[in-house]
């Protein structure tokens, strides 16, 4: 029977306006089980008396008959945001003022099957066969399906409308949409960067909100996302990359480390140098391939839980403002509402803002199904509950920081937080800002106060990530200023850091095998024996780098008995050759002379060929010899000739017998 109403309905070829039926005052809502009405789209800001567009998926798994009631119970206006908490989460049902009621029969679907409800509401108090909202404020509106022969209710779904009064003056209150994208690493610990699907959706649903969302966010873009996009091949890729360059060079980006990193981790392992490193890198990153985009230095967008200790790392690496996004809001305490201007506590004389977007929105996000726009009018009714509250305790609207995050790589939460971005900029009383610059706090801004972080962190890896860093330092002075792995290795390192990554210990050992193997590729073949057959000359040094790149090395001479002559020289070594120095000798002693050759890193002085040492066979006296053979020979010569001249005067002079 059932089935046959059912299919009766479908045959209606279009549907028109069905009379109204009013449901009596104190209806309640459907108890906890009942599946949920999806809503596709509805008015939330009702500023005037209105027809208004409702299109609802109902899902079911029963069929509805044409009979069956389509009712929409307008409830009491929230008092307040604890109340709409309650409201929100199911603990409480506020009582129905108002409510209208159609006969499905009656409701038309469009091309998708949704249905599609026309529903008059009056801004005024007047009776009439419409949804009654004559005061400004956050109302909950029950849509449900009720069986017209049993009063069951088959489905049934909670939302809310905001109604504003246009003539009357709402104070400006700022508010800032947080873009907060991150993803698994792309780039692979053996060095190839893999760019997944799940990280191109995100880019394409970031691209579709900053296209036509032409207000001021605040955006933070974990940079080994824009790098992996960047040096991508594949044409998509670099199409998306070059048409999110050209959308930020509009905006402004808050500066981050290359991945995702937790302060209170780099705290606990006395890091401190190492995050403030950390950090350059990625604003190098994003100078390099956001060129002509203005990145916020002052600021940090914190995911993690900050401590005390945490905080201080942050202050050394010049941070004057954090944005605390939900998850690292567990541990902090205000003197008042987080939605106001803090200022963080234990910071010394250093004034660092505290900003607070809303915090609770992911909590709701776990009872919506996928595709609801449900939670984008709960969090945008939310955000208006809590302005007003604001505003009800003489709060000056200028010290009201309020905001809502969207990380784009989740995609029912991302949406709803566009779609709730989207409602409140159409609504009155809220200004769209950046929050990434620096906001003037003093002492008597509300105190924000970090409790101690219970998280255990494992500081083992210090003395490695020490180490890791002289030895990256080091041998990447040995590169050419155009080898990629000047970028490469610091994003290596970078990631076996991070706490977005699993095994950060692969990324740490990979590099340090890959560095190893540069350094190893430079050897000395100089034989082990050399001669000097002056008291000045010049000592011939071979080296070879046996690697595809030319490397840049440093190369040292040091010997006691030898004067010698620029003993240390940075060379560039030839890819696949060998490279002969010439060094000026000098010496005042002969035999065999040591001389010690060592071969480091242009910078750090990390060795690149374990110091060796070779002879030098110096005959110094040599030209001293030939000198006193030459004096003795002419000696001889002037004795012969002085004998010869006498021999002949004594034959000359001798009497003949």
């Amino acid at each position: 029977m059932r089935f046959l109403r059912f299919f009766a309905v479908c045959l209606i070829a279009l549907g028109i306006a069905s009379p109204v039926t009013h449901v009596q005052a104190g209806t309640h809502t459907t108890a906890l089980g009942i599946p949920e009405l999806k809503i596709v789209s509805q008015p939330f800001n009702v500023l005037t008396t209105v027809n208004s567009r409702f299109v609802l998926s109902p899902d079911l798994e029963t069929f509805v008959a044409a009979d069956d009631r389509l009712e929409f119970l307008l409830h009491r206006r929230v008092a307040s945001r604890d109340s709409f908490r309650s409201i929100a989460d199911g603990d409480v049902i506020p009582g129905v003022t108002d409510s209208i009621s159609f006969r499905l029969s009656r409701i038309t679907r469009d091309d998708e099957g949704h249905l599609v409800a026309v529903v008059p509401i009056s801004t005024s108090d007047k009776p009439g066969a419409a949804l009654s909202i004559p005061f400004e404020g956050v109302y909950p509106l029950t849509i449900r399906i009720v069986d017209s022969q049993t009063g069951d209710v088959v489905t049934s779904v909670m939302t809310f409308l905001n109604r504003r009064d246009p003539k009357l003056e709402t104070p400006v209150v700022p508010f800032s949409t947080v873009v907060s994208l991150t993803s698994p690493p792309s780039l692979e610990p053996n060095g190839p960067s893999i760019v997944t699907d799940n990280a191109r959706d995100a880019i394409t649903r970031l691209i579709d909100f900053l296209s036509t969302f032409r207000y001021n966010v605040t955006i933070s873009i974990q940079p080994e996302i824009i790098a992996a996009f960047a040096n991508s091949t594949v044409p998509g890729d670099v199409e998306l990359f070059t048409r999110l360059r050209d959308l930020l060079r509009d905006r402004t980006i808050v500066n981050t480390t290359f991945a995702p990193s937790n302060p209170s981790l780099f705290a606990a392992m006395n890091l401190s140098s190492e995050f403030a490193a950390q950090l350059k890198f990625g604003e190098k990153i994003l100078n390099r391939l956001l060129p002509g985009v203005t990145i916020q230095r002052q600021t940090w967008v914190a995911a993690d839980n900050i401590d005390a200790p945490a905080m201080s790392v942050l202050k050394s690496a010049g941070i004057t403002s954090i944005i605390l996004l939900p998850s690292a809001q567990t541990l902090v305490t205000s003197e008042r509402s987080l939605s106001l201007l803090g200022r963080a506590t234990r910071t010394g004389n250093e004034m660092i803002s505290v900003v607070s977007p809303l915090n609770g929105a992911a909590q709701l996000k776990h009872t919506q199904p996928e595709g609801s726009q449900r939670l984008a009018y709960k969090i945008a009714a939310e955000l208006l509950v809590e302005r007003d509250d604001l505003l009800a305790q003489e709060n000056a609207p200028t010290e009201i920081k309020m905001g809502v995050v969207a990380p784009f790589n989740d995609v029912a939460e991302s949406g709803a937080a566009v779609t709730a971005t989207r409602v409140l900029s159409q609504s009155s009383g809220f200004s769209m800002n950046d929050f990434g610059g620096t906001f003037v706090v003093n002492p008597i801004t509300p105190a924000v106060a970090f409790a101690p972080n219970s998280t255990s962190f494992d500081i083992s890896r210090a003395s490695s990530i020490r180490a890791t860093r002289r030895d990256l330092d080091a041998t990447v002075s040995m590169l050419g200023p155009d080898d990629v792995r000047r970028e490469t290795w610091p994003s290596l390192f970078s990631l076996g850091t991070s706490t977005i990554t699993s095994f950060p210990g692969a990324y740490i050992t990979s590099l340090r095998t890959t560095m190893r193997a540069t350094r190893d590729a430079v050897t000395v073949t100089t034989p082990k024996s050399v001669t000097l057959s002056s008291r000045t000359g010049a000592i011939r040094i071979q080296v070879r780098n046996d690697s595809d790149q030319d490397l840049t090395v440093r190369v040292r001479l040091t010997s006691a008995k030898l004067t010698l002559t620029d003993p240390s020289r940075v060379v560039v070594l030839t890819k696949g050759g060998t490279t002969e120095l010439n060094v000026t000798a000098t010496t005042r002693a002969s035999g065999e002379i040591p001389i010690s050759i060592w071969v480091s890193t242009p910078e750090g002085s990390l060795s690149v060929v374990d110091p060796i040492t070779i002879s030098a066979n110096v005959n110094a006296i040599a030209a001293y010899g030939q000198f006193v053979s030459l004096i003795l020979l002419l000696l001889l010569f002037a004795w012969w000739w002085s004998n010869r001249r006498s021999a002949r005067r004594e034959r000359l002079n001798t009497t003949t017998v």
